[in-house]
């Protein structure tokens, strides 16, 4: 009985080129290291062969997904909800304005705002909540849109700080 002889793919290079982390090292204080001269030896043996290795068929069998359809939202503490409520109420009626904007003063406009929200959240935690604070806090940030009149500013000031008390009151 003469047994088979195995021939090697055409598509093959007679030596296979080398692993890459053959190439490293544990260097000092147990850091790899990698040897340079041996990656310019293995690319000038190798050449563009260099970590290519034969296709193989994958054999892998799809699992049926057990992940749900649509992303759970996570769930949000009591603060959070808060604070995105309050920075909703902030944002109300600014929409156009804030479009108006040039990117920069958007971003600028944007991270202030989130800045007041987080000070009237903190207003709006204490015992004896002072609405000329939150008026204060909300004045000096839409104090910082260009070209905005001080009457606009105050009178809304006042409507946002009225809504944001109501906001906690009814909680």
């Amino acid at each position: 009985m003469a047994t088979p002889v195995q021939t090697r793919p055409q598509n093959l290079p007679e030596h296979e080129p080398e692993d890459i982390f053959a190439f490293v090292e544990q260097g000092q204080a147990g850091k790899p290291e990698v040897q340079p001269e041996k990656v310019r030896e293995a690319l000038e043996r190798h050449g563009s062969r260099f970590e290519q290795h034969p296709e193989v068929p994958s054999q892998v069998k799809e699992l049926p997904s057990q992940a749900p359809s649509a992303p759970m939202p996570l769930p949000v503490s009591a603060a959070e909800q808060q604070l995105q409520q309050i920075e909703s109420v902030l944002a109300e009626g600014l929409h156009d304005v804030f479009v108006s904007l040039p990117p920069a003063e958007q971003q600028k406009f944007k991270v202030a705002g989130e800045q007041a929200a987080r000070e009237v959240s903190g207003l709006l935690a204490q015992v004896k909540v002072k609405v000329d604070a939150i008026i204060a806090v909300l004045k000096r940030w839409l104090g910082t849109l260009p070209g905005v009149n001080t009457f606009f500013v105050e009178q809304e000031a006042k409507i946002k700080a009225e809504k944001l008390v109501r906001l906690v009151t009814k909680e």
